[in-house]
């Protein structure tokens, strides 16, 4: 089973709070890469990958005697070390815990492995009342669980996708914005910005959606007022501050039934891949 037949409840745009407070917590599992890696020129370091067997977005491995990673449990919220068996050696529970306490619980936790403590990367994130002070409040806890079902299977997908893709990148989570992808190098130019490239992934919601939606945006961008080509049914294409091609879970749950949302995903994903790659120009 995919796991796209299981979401749909609670509804897409009910999983806002859910939201904003897993992703301020994700900083402190990303905080374990951005302390302790070197430095990496994507900024890469901090970033998370998904982690079936634990149901966590957790890090890159820190090398030495234990190497270990920092992870985030979504459902059932919880900060959780992770050793190199895919173990996991310690969690804490984040209900009712405020993020100054997950931070001073990971450093002691660490102790050694981390002498001169951890420190979150200083992204500027969404607001919410835990980033100022407020205790953590895993509810409903319906919603969180279907957050990690998004997580678990997009990234099943995009998996998939990126084994089958030439110039796919692995598939990580960003913590500045949360998001789940794999970008697609088709044209490598000089630097990022005059390469061609196609980027797919989830946004768990965002300033543009404020719900779970799958993205496919080409680079560069087409021209503003370029005749855009169609996409599978429930998908449209944005061009507000960005140019991309959305499939929202609303349109999803609303478009396609349980047993037939996995092929609608993929079905989406492989036509706005290509209509994408078209876009860039790439090969031509």
């Amino acid at each position: 089973m995919s796991g796209w037949s299981d979401l749909g409840s609670p509804k897409p745009p009910d999983l806002v709070d859910a939201r904003l407070q897993l992703h301020h917590a994700a900083l402190w599992a990303a905080a374990v890469g951005a302390t302790l890696l070197e430095p990496r020129p994507d900024d890469g370091h901090p970033n998370l990958g998904w982690d079936a067997a634990s149901g966590s977005l957790a890090g890159h491995a820190v090398a030495g005697p234990r190497p270990f990673r920092g992870a985030l449990r979504l459902a059932e919220p919880a900060l959780l070390v992770l050793e190199e068996d895919g173990r996991e050696s310690a969690s804490l529970p984040l209900d009712g815990r405020t993020l100054e306490e997950a931070g001073a619980w990971l450093a002691r936790t660490l102790g050694e492995r981390a002498p001169d403590g951890v420190r979150p990367p200083g992204y500027e994130l969404p607001d919410h009342a835990i980033a100022r002070g407020a205790a953590f409040a895993a509810r409903p806890p319906e919603a969180f669980a279907e957050l990690s079902r998004w997580y678990a299977a997009t990234a099943a997908s995009l998996e998939r996708l990126a084994a089958a893709t030439p110039g796919a990148s692995p598939v990580r989570c960003w913590p500045h914005h949360f998001d789940l992808a794999t970008l697609v190098t088709l044209e490598a130019g000089d630097d990022p910005e005059s390469s061609r490239t196609v980027g797919l992934g989830l946004s768990p919601g965002d300033g543009s959606y404020a719900e779970p939606y799958l993205y496919v945006t080409p680079w560069p961008y087409p021209e503003a007022g370029s005749p855009l080509p169609p996409l599978p049914e429930g998908g449209h294409w944005h061009t507000e501050g960005f140019t991309a091609a959305i499939l929202t879970g609303s349109s999803l749950v609303a478009t396609s039934p349980g047993p037939a949302r996995e092929a609608a995903v993929e079905g989406f994903l492989t036509a706005a891949f290509e209509a994408s790659r078209r876009l860039t120009g790439a090969g031509s």
